[in-house]
């Protein structure tokens, strides 16, 4: 460690006081128990000081790496103080003391303290005519509670949508597809459809033997390893969960892929983009998809 500057005594030794002399007793060891305890003294003309080198602020960030399949940890960063290593060598002695600290715990501090984000991209093939739509015959829930064909609803019409709290209601894909909660709260509101068309498909997927069915590229609401999240109907699997207009979570039991022809209604709602289809809590979103659907 190096001097500090201070003297001690490792033995007491007795002597008289008149002439210095030693009384010839045994010494003994210099204990604080002892009440004879002599403390060590300042003495920096004998025992001059090594000089001492402090570390600087050192920082080191690492990824979090213990999140779960679908989900990347974000970065986080540990940081060393200023003087909380010293050295009596230099002082790139002491920053490398604090750089050595830093990179033996930084990977544990970040798996700690660090957060887990959805990871889901979007695909890119795969789908039913490049837009997510729902087929002819889903029937869609009003305001009053009672429920239309989609195929006969018309534009400006009011359907019963869902206001999701921490959801920040969008047509844009790349925020759909980060957003996820862990407890789903949601109020009813009203939203009036803005676009609605007809088209064919030749490919949709069908949930629960035809409890919903729609392309595969139509934007589902679906809970996963305890996380609310959106994803493209094409990706739902067996053992995920949907939310029903009754507040209720039910299983997902059975995935198909249906590839014979089918009427579906694209469909835009504004501002708020969420709707029962079927009873189920769903969202307009259409993702375009690649040509070779």
């Amino acid at each position: 460690m190096g001097n500090t500057g201070y003297k001690s005594f490792a033995n007491l030794e007795l002597y008289y006081t008149d002439n210095g002399s030693p009384t010839g007793a045994d010494p003994k060891p210099n204990v604080v128990t002892d009440p004879d305890y002599i403390a060590p003294v300042l003495d920096t003309a004998t025992c001059a000081p090594s000089i001492r080198y402090y570390s600087v602020e050192k920082r080191r960030s690492a990824q979090k790496n213990n999140c779960g399949a679908g989900y990347s940890g974000s970065i986080v960063t540990l940081v060393a103080d200023a003087n909380l290593f010293f050295s009596t060598v230099s002082l790139a002695d002491a920053n490398a003391q604090a750089d050595a600290w830093l990179a033996a715990n930084v990977q544990t501090h970040a798996n700690n303290a660090g957060t887990c984000e959805i990871t889901y991209t979007p695909p890119t093939g795969g789908g039913g005519g490049g837009t997510g739509c729902l087929v002819e015959g889903t029937l869609i829930t009003l305001p009053d509670g009672k429920r239309k064909a989609i195929e006969e609803l018309t534009l400006d019409q009011l359907l019963l949508s869902s206001e999701i709290e921490t959801l920040n209601d969008t047509n844009n894909a790349e925020e759909l597809y980060k957003w996820s909660c862990g407890h789903l709260s949601e109020n009813r509101i009203t939203s009036p459809i803005t676009k609605l068309s007809h088209k064919v498909a030749y490919k949709t997927i069908i949930v629960n033997d035809g409890l919903l069915e729609a392309t595969p590229s139509h934007l589902q609401l679906i809970q996963r390893d305890g996380h609310w999240r959106f994803i493209p109907l094409g990706d739902i699997l067996v053992g995920d969960n949907l939310y029903t207009i009754d507040k209720e979570v039910i299983p997902v039991t059975a995935v198909t892929v249906n590839l014979e022809k089918r009427n579906i209604y694209p469909m835009t709602l504004n501002p708020f983009h969420t709707f029962f289809a079927n009873g189920i809590l769903t969202h307009n979103y259409k993702q375009p998809l690649a040509n070779n659907d």
